[in-house]
């Protein structure tokens, strides 16, 4: 079961402080109970889930949104709740009903009819045990929420130091990749400039190539054809002797001894 303890003004009696509290099972559109008490006098009350809804009913809005602006009135939670709702006791102090304050017009939100408290005492001590123990619920929330704040702000230091050293890291780790880079880079343009040299001379040596085999056809056409005739001139037997007696030597065979032997023989005859 939950439940909240709270002061209240009422406007009927703002002189006079009362405490309010509010207990229910699910949430308030289910049904509650509430006990006030001024300090000296004390009252009880319910409101069923059929109540809750008859009223939702009557302001005409969704039970929702009633349930919503119920909680914030009995409750005290919420953003700018404070004037936001008043607070009202029959003279008889049998009702307390509960407004809400929507643009300079008070809309009725709900009424619980109270009953005195057959120990004003013993209520008065249990709202104010619940509230005490309330207060040590909040203080411990507080110790765990300041823990808690210690450890994520040590987390948050720790984070942002090895962010730090991560970025230094990343950027000492661009510096030694971006001259790697350089270097391949350089290394790259070096090796195209060799390639486009090698290109550039190869191209010229076919140039060269092809411009003197061009001149070699060009002055094999340009050189005049030379024509072979036979000689017109009669043609002188020379032997061996006639070389000879002309003092050049001429190794001799058989058939020039013979070729000698019938010409000495022929100058004979005659």
């Amino acid at each position: 079961m939950s439940g909240t303890v709270r002061q209240i003004i009422v406007a009927t009696d703002p002189g006079t402080p009362h405490f309010l509290r509010v207990d229910w099972d699910v949430d308030l559109g289910a049904g509650f109970t509430l006990a006030l008490t001024d300090g000296g006098s004390a009252w009880i009350g319910e409101v069923s889930e059929d109540e809750v809804t008859r009223e939702a009913n009557n302001v005409g809005a969704t039970e929702e949104r009633y349930v919503e602006d119920l909680l914030q009135a009995l409750t005290g939670t919420g953003e700018g709740h404070k004037g936001l709702y008043s607070f009202h006791i029959t003279p008889d102090q049998c009702h307390l009903s509960y407004q809400k304050m929507c643009n300079d017009t008070s809309v009725h939100l709900g009424c619980v009819e109270l009953q005195p408290a057959t120990d004003p005492l013993e209520l008065i001590r249990e709202l104010i045990g619940h509230s005490l123990n309330h207060c040590i619920y909040l203080e411990s929330q507080n110790c765990q929420l300041l823990e808690d704040n210690r450890r994520l702000k040590w987390e948050h230091q720790r984070i942002l130091r090895e962010l730090e050293q991560q970025v230094r890291d990343k950027e000492m780790l661009e510096g030694d990749l971006y001259s790697r880079f350089i270097m391949v880079l350089n290394e790259k343009k070096a090796k195209i400039r060799g390639l486009q040299d090698a290109v550039r001379q190869l191209h010229q040596t076919h140039e060269e190539g092809r411009q003197s085999d061009h001149d070699t056809t060009q002055a094999r056409r340009e050189q005049p054809a030379w024509s072979i005739h036979p000689s017109q001139e009669p043609t002188i037997l020379l032997t061996g002797c006639d070389l000879e007696c002309h003092g050049i030597s001429v190794a001799r065979t058989v058939s020039d001894e013979e070729d000698e032997q019938r010409s000495r023989n022929e100058t004979s005859g005659f």
